[in-house]
């Protein structure tokens, strides 16, 4: 029997009981494990082709495969990659809906709007969303000593790719949005910052928003501070390259000691639900602001409750919370905010305390991310 059911063919609905099979005694209803099956297989299969588009990310497949329908040879002469490898993945990929196969030409395609996702630079591009994830993944052995106990994991404990596969998902919002809508969302902050004035970027990582900001404004001042020595370095090359230099100082440390102000606009974009003690953050923030300064804070889109954050958008930002926000976050500290532990009420809250008058949220297009104007 067993030698027979080997060569069977592989049943497309695996919940369906081959002719004949003697069905376990399920302790329940049939259905309902049916449809959980069904549910854990698509997840798995999701991860697994996640997995997969990591890859093909880091080796540049999407983007060879959004310059034309090919085959293996044909992808392996545009890459310089092994072909049979390459077969392997094309057909995973083809199995899991991502590419369009032809059988009788042996080639595969890339639809339009997956190439808008995965191979091109725009505001749409989620490709840095797959790099995260791989990166993400190589931290499980650390969560798991962390959740055994209880301690947290040290931001400079992760390696530099995972600090750069957030940096590329935020790079499209950055790219296209931050000068071009959110200043402007802001009155009378882009005529200031285009006369001359001062900005800081808490959190700068890699440096993208402080380069974008200062190539908009030539005439202003930018400082970023990041605790992480190896993202200063990255930033200070970042902004030689961009030739804006002489206009941005990086600076290593923990802005929550203290930031050489005063300036008219501070940005921390998407890293407050990092740090350890975010209303003292947000404290050095309100002390080094101007008297009519302007804080742009982006964090993390949350629902007022933790019941209410389901979906697709939650369950991402929950697994990088548990994966990184969370231990990061509470070195040093028994509790810890987490990726979506920063709900309007929360931020409010800690503004307040913190000493700013007023909160606003400006309008933005996003699943996963809310801004916030806080003045003085």
């Amino acid at each position: 029997m067993r030698a027979r059911e080997l060569r069977e063919p592989i049943q497309a609905d695996s919940s369906a009981p081959r002719q004949g099979a003697v069905p376990p005694d399920l302790g329940g209803d049939p259905g309902a494990l049916a449809a959980y099956t069904d549910r854990l297989l698509a997840d798995l299969s999701g991860a697994m082709a996640g997995v997969l588009c990591g890859l093909g990310d880091r080796l540049g497949l999407f983007t060879a495969l959004a310059a034309g329908p090919c085959g293996s040879v044909e992808l392996a002469e545009r890459t310089g990659l092994d072909e049979r490898y390459l077969r392997e993945w094309l057909h995973c990929l083809s199995s899991a809906g991502y590419l369009s196969a032809d059988p009788a030409t042996g080639r595969f395609e890339l639809p339009g709007p997956l190439a808008l996702l995965l191979a091109t630079e725009s505001p749409m591009n989620l490709a840095g969303a797959h790099a995260l994830l791989l990166a993400l993944a190589g931290a499980v052995d650390a969560v798991t000593d962390a959740m055994r106990t209880g301690a947290g994991i040290a931001a400079d404990a992760y390696p530099d790719d995972l600090y750069q596969a957030m940096e590329r998902m935020s790079a499209s919002w950055l790219d296209t949005m931050l000068v071009e809508q959110w200043i402007p969302a802001v009155p009378g902050l882009a005529g200031r910052l285009t006369r001359g004035g001062r900005a800081a970027d808490v959190g700068c990582g890699g440096g993208r928003a402080l380069i974008r900001l200062a190539q908009g404004f030539p005439s202003s001042e930018f400082v970023g501070v990041d605790m992480r020595p190896s993202a200063v370095r990255r930033a200070a090359d970042a902004a030689r390259t961009a030739g804006v230099a002489d206009r941005v100082r990086l600076v290593t440390g923990d802005a929550a000691q203290g930031l050489p102000g005063p300036f008219d606009l501070v940005t921390v974009l998407d890293m407050l639900h990092d740090v350890t003690d975010p209303e003292a953050l947000l404290r050095a923030v309100r002390a080094a602001l101007a008297p009519d300064g302007t804080v742009l804070l982006l964090e993390s889109r949350s629902a007022a409750t933790p019941w209410q954050n389901t979906g697709p958008p939650a369950t991402i930002l929950y697994a990088t919370s548990l994966l990184y926000c969370l231990p990061s976050s509470r070195t040093g500290r028994e509790q810890g905010s987490g990726t979506l532990g920063m709900p309007a009420d929360r931020i409010r809250e800690l503004a307040g305390a913190a000493g700013f008058g007023r909160l606003r949220e400006v309008p933005v297009y996003s699943p996963f991310n809310a801004l916030y104007e806080l003045r003085p």
